[in-house]
């Protein structure tokens, strides 16, 4: 899973709200397989629990099996092909999707959503955009920002979009990241992989890699279909677990 960036500023807030989320357990069918896709998410501010499942039923047979546990009220809606299933639950809302599997039976995705924490959180969300927008170049836009934790590391996925140079948004981001203890470990220059660790090129996509003390970081940063210079930056941080 993708792994967090910023320790002093994301995780007093993040494992905050997800240490406060009392997150409820959703009872799957018998003999259905189940996978994390992340222990805790931050979708731009809002706390989110997902986890992925298949069972050998139908999908209306796996869905009628949600109707009668998870009781009433209880939204029932088809949408695209899919089985959407959703209900308030105290501070949270459920939400299942179920469709057909390739192979038969049913692919589902159970979504939970802690509401109250989200008030928190989108305010959190913006502070971190604005932070990114004033550390990336002038007229920078954050495109998507996903926090999530997941074991001990908290993780964070960052796309960005501006219409700088890939060499000038590489050199911002290499300074941004050092200043938050990364060290410049490669740098691979698709135009020109022959300067090493120098920011020489002025097209071509950057790959850079960083490193620090329990923590590294990832960033491609290439021209997009528009025209536009797309950074995309994965930074991990461990954090220490509570027993």
């Amino acid at each position: 899973m993708l792994r967090s960036i910023c320790l002093g500023l994301l995780t007093p807030g993040l494992t905050h709200a997800f240490a406060q989320a009392n997150w409820p357990e959703i009872p799957l069918p018998e003999h259905a397989r189940s996978y994390h896709i992340g222990q805790q998410m931050d979708l731009d501010g809002l706390p989110m629990r997902l986890t992925g499942f298949a069972t050998r039923s139908t999908p209306r047979q796996t869905g009628d099996w949600f109707v009668r546990t998870l009781g009433q009220p209880l939204m029932d809606d088809q949408r695209d092909g899919q089985r959407i299933l959703g209900r308030a639950q105290g501070e949270h809302y459920l939400t299942i999707r179920l469709e057909p599997a390739p192979g038969g039976g049913t692919r589902g995705l159970m979504a939970v959503t802690h509401l109250r924490a989200a008030l928190r959180g989108q305010a959190r969300s913006q502070d971190e955009r604005a932070r990114w927008q004033r550390l990336l170049p002038a007229g920078t836009e954050i495109a998507s920002l996903l926090n999530t934790q997941d074991g001990g590391w908290l993780s964070t996925h960052l796309v960005a979009t501006n219409r700088h140079g890939e060499a000038l948004n590489a050199q911002r981001l290499t300074a941004a990241l050092q200043e938050q203890g990364y060290a410049l470990e490669r740098r691979f220059d698709a135009a020109t992989d022959t300067k090493g660790h120098a920011f020489g090129s002025e097209t071509g996509a950057i790959t850079v890699l960083m490193r620090g003390p329990g923590k590294e970081a990832t960033a491609v940063i290439s021209r997009n279909a528009l025209g536009l210079t797309s950074i995309v930056l994965v930074t991990s941080v461990a954090v220490e677990t509570t027993p």
